[in-house]
């Protein structure tokens, strides 16, 4: 365990978005040394290598890493077994998220806009822990596991990596960073397109973003050795203007739930805004060009999507990298 001293990093704060100056729906560059171009740019697994654990996205199901609702070319498990490491998925299935949601209506942290991760996501903490204990029996000469988490999965590991489980399962825990324990059993985050910050007046996750953000503020456990990053992909610009329907009138409205304004003119990867996904101070930083922000359609769960995503097998190597 660290003996560095408590830590009291400034609270992050949420940059202003940043703003596009030409485009709408920004294409994937293609070019010579483009990672899908040549098998020689593969990220391959060492022996070294620690075993992955993935951390699913809010509303998505487990499958949705292994099958890529049929696309094998965007299944994120095809796309790193075939580079030869070893990938756990958290086990969660799409009504799960409803339920935790349901359940949390009847707490009065929903209601005041101050949750933490317990009242809605705190089967999710507990279903993260059992990934991780699996891919560590699996893999008995690892001590360590790397977790790559999609979307609302990013900041749920922050809390899980700050022993956020205990207030799930420890009664009258200590609901603060030096009354949790870390969990020591992460070396590395990588988060792909996760609404690091919310807007508090619009926060869907009633005040636990907030509370993570408060709790374990940018890269909090990096003097303990845990690596950070954050990956995003610039694919759409907002355009409130557009044709009800359309993608960059959907891409708006989602970056403004997230950032606040109104979310025209606003870079990100159709659903969350770059200067979110980026927003973790410390951070190292992957803007990705054309890759958008899931394996399934904007605005669906079960509707395969024709554009890469960041677990497309032609994008993963872009961030694979820094593991």
């Amino acid at each position: 365990l660290s003996t560095t001293p408590l830590r009291r990093p400034a609270r992050a704060r949420a940059p202003r978005p940043t703003r596009a100056t030409s485009g709408s729906v920004i294409p994937r560059p293609v070019s010579s040394d483009d990672a899908a171009s040549s098998s020689s740019s593969r990220v391959l697994a060492t022996p070294s290598s620690r075993p992955i654990v993935i951390a699913p996205g809010f509303g998505n199901d487990s499958l949705d890493y292994e099958h890529a609702l049929g696309r094998g070319d965007a299944s994120l498990v095809q796309s790193l077994t075939s580079r030869g490491f070893a990938v756990h998925v958290a086990r969660v299935e799409r009504k799960d998220w409803f339920i935790g949601i349901l359940k949390s209506i009847l707490t009065k942290g929903f209601w005041l806009n101050a949750c933490t991760t317990t009242e809605s996501y705190g089967w999710y903490l507990s279903r993260l822990d059992e990934a991780v204990n699996q891919a560590l029996e699996a893999n008995p000469d690892a001590r360590e596991v790397d977790i790559v988490a999609h979307s609302a999965g990013g900041w749920l590991a922050r809390a899980y990596i700050g022993g956020a489980l205990a207030l799930v399962t420890t009664p009258n825990a200590e609901c603060s960073a030096a009354g949790l324990s870390r969990e020591t059993r992460i070396r590395s985050l990588i988060s792909l397109g996760t609404p690091h910050i919310q807007d508090a007046k619009a926060d869907p996750t009633r005040g636990a973003s907030k509370w993570v953000n408060d709790t374990w503020p940018g890269t909090y456990f990096a003097s303990d050795g845990v690596k950070y990053v954050c990956v995003a992909g610039r694919a759409v610009v907002g355009d409130v203007a557009s044709e009800k329907g359309s993608i960059t009138r959907y891409a708006s409205g989602s970056y403004a739930v997230v950032a606040g304004g109104d979310g025209n003119g606003v870079c990100g990867d159709a659903v969350v805004p770059n200067s979110a996904a980026l927003a973790l101070e410390g951070a190292e930083n992957v803007l990705l060009d054309g890759v958008w922000h899931s394996m399934s359609t904007v605005g669906t769960f079960d509707a395969a999507s024709s554009y890469p995503w960041y677990g497309s097998d032609d994008v993963v190597d872009s961030w694979l990298a820094k593991l």
